[in-house]
């Protein structure tokens, strides 16, 4: 197992290393163990996945997921080398990878927009980036017979988000089933383009200047595109909800995303952002910085759309939310 102690050793056993180092152990993800490793000039990130998730109820997934992950980091790093960290190394054996570590002083984007004041331009800005970055890996993956079949594996897009997220949030809204389980037809047939599948505010990296690193391939697979898309505005949703004085900037956020992702094929946005919604009060990875009340608000609200006849426009949920 990966740890802070043996990870400088396991860059030097696999050749990444030469001399000594020092290393820290991050936190705030709960699907693996990530060190970051100082030597000399050098920042690296080495991640190792769990076969069990950190949260409160049982939650498993095939640690073999980090393989997918290293293969999506490197085929995103050659479309977009600006906005990913470089892959350094993969141990197929132990399940390590090493990746190039963001430079000091980067920030998270979930901190930012949970903690700063509200700036449309400073949360729109970078949102536009990140639908020009999404847009470009949908549209470079689409229809290439060769990425379709390395990122065939849908077990850990079950493990990780359709059983843990849609499953569970069926069985406790029963009368919910017609538009979760369209979505979930969506998910697990569709064959679109490579979708990054945690397309979310905690795997982007901000630079003090404007640059953006997008991170975690884990659930990288080939499938249904408007899940990227319903992860991020989901986010922005939830943030909303807990900051409504910045809820105009986070809706600015929200539509600068789409203006930089172009046109949306999908007719189902509106039901996928609130399947999600729904799965972060009531799925088995909860949003814990919401409220009580906050929780109740976005069930609330996340069940009236999915109780629609037809899925509503995003714009529809973005009013309710205001």
């Amino acid at each position: 197992m990966l740890t802070v102690a043996n990870a400088v050793d396991h860059l030097r056993r696999r050749g990444v290393l030469t001399g000594g180092g020092t290393a820290t152990l991050l936190t705030g993800g709960v699907s693996g163990t990530v060190v970051l490793v100082y030597a000399g000039d050098r920042r690296l990130v080495v991640k190792q996945a769990l076969d069990r998730l950190s949260v409160a109820t049982e939650w498993l997934a095939k640690p073999e997921r980090l393989l997918t992950e290293a293969a999506a980091l490197a085929l995103l790093h050659g479309i977009t080398p600006a906005h990913t960290p470089a892959p350094v190394d993969v141990d197929p054996v132990d399940l390590v990878l090493t990746m190039t570590a963001a430079p000091a002083g980067w920030q998270p984007w979930k901190s930012v927009l949970l903690d700063e004041p509200p700036s449309g331009a400073r949360f729109a800005g970078v949102a536009l980036s990140l639908g020009r970055i999404v847009s470009a890996w949908h549209r470079q993956t689409s229809g290439v017979p060769e990425i379709a079949e390395r990122f065939a594996d849908y077990e850990a897009l079950e493990q990780l988000r359709v059983a843990p997220f849609h499953r569970v949030v069926r069985d406790r809204h029963p009368a919910l089933a017609t538009a979760i389980d369209a979505c979930v037809t969506d998910l697990t047939t569709a064959r679109e383009c490579l979708v990054h599948g945690d397309f979310s505010p905690k795997n982007v990296l901000v630079g003090p200047d404007g640059p953006v690193w997008v991170l975690d391939f884990e659930v990288a697979h080939v499938g249904a595109a408007v899940f990227d898309l319903a992860f991020l505005q989901c986010h922005l949703l939830l943030k909303a909800a807990h900051r409504p004085a910045a809820a105009a900037s986070l809706r600015a956020a929200a539509s600068a995303f789409l203006t930089g992702y172009g046109p949306v094929t999908s007719p189902r946005l509106g039901w996928h952002t609130a399947c999600l919604l729904l799965a972060r009060v009531d799925g088995k990875s909860p949003a814990t910085y919401l409220t009580p009340a906050e929780r109740d608000r976005v069930r609330s609200l996340a069940a009236d759309a999915l109780a629609a006849p037809v899925s509503p426009a995003i714009e529809e949920l973005w009013n309710a939310f205001e």
